[in-house]
Order: C-alpha cells, then structure tokens, then sequence
C-alpha cells in the first residue's frame, strides 16, 4: 500500500544456533533495519514487545543479553522428584 514507508523487520528466535545464521543473514542479504532477538516468543509480554519497545534495543547481539524482564510467564518448574509420589512413602505412613 506503500512502497515507499520504509520497512524495518523485526524477529524473535529461541534455538541460539538459528538465532546466530540469523544474524549473519541479516547482516549479508538485508537492506532494511532489523532486530532479531533470542528469546521464547511465547512467553514475551505482548505490552512489552511492540515495536517501540525497549526490548528490541537488545537485539542483534551475538551473545544474547538477559531479556527475562520482558516475560509475563515463569519458566517451567524443574522436574518433579519420583520419590515424592512413590507408593513407599504412603505405606509407611501408616506404619
């Protein structure tokens, strides 16, 4: 609609290794401005990620910064211990 707005690109990659051909892509092909970020765009805060945001000032680093402050969902719990939920544990209760 209009060919002559200039187009800045943005992205979000969570696999470092992707993320960095990424960059080097960028780099080599692109004529336009860019951010790309590595990080979980599933768990990036929408209000916090628009394209005026401070979090893309992080991008296009080849080690990528801490970004957590941008998240709205905590990470995984680790994994659930077996020894919790043995059967061990409620027959000796009893005893």
């Amino acid at each position: 609609m209009m060919p002559k707005a200039p187009l800045i690109l943005f992205g979000i990659e969570i696999n470092l290794s992707l993320y960095r051909a990424c960059l080097v892509n960028m780099a080599m092909f692109s004529k336009h401005p860019y951010s790309i970020i590595c990080a979980d765009s599933l768990r990036i805060e929408p209000e916090k990620s628009a394209p005026s945001s401070k979090l893309w000032d992080y991008g296009n680093q080849w080690v990528p910064p801490n970004i957590t402050e941008f998240y709205w969902k905590p990470p995984p719990p680790p994994p659930i211990n077996p020894e919790h939920f043995s059967l061990k544990v409620f027959t000796e209760k009893g005893k």
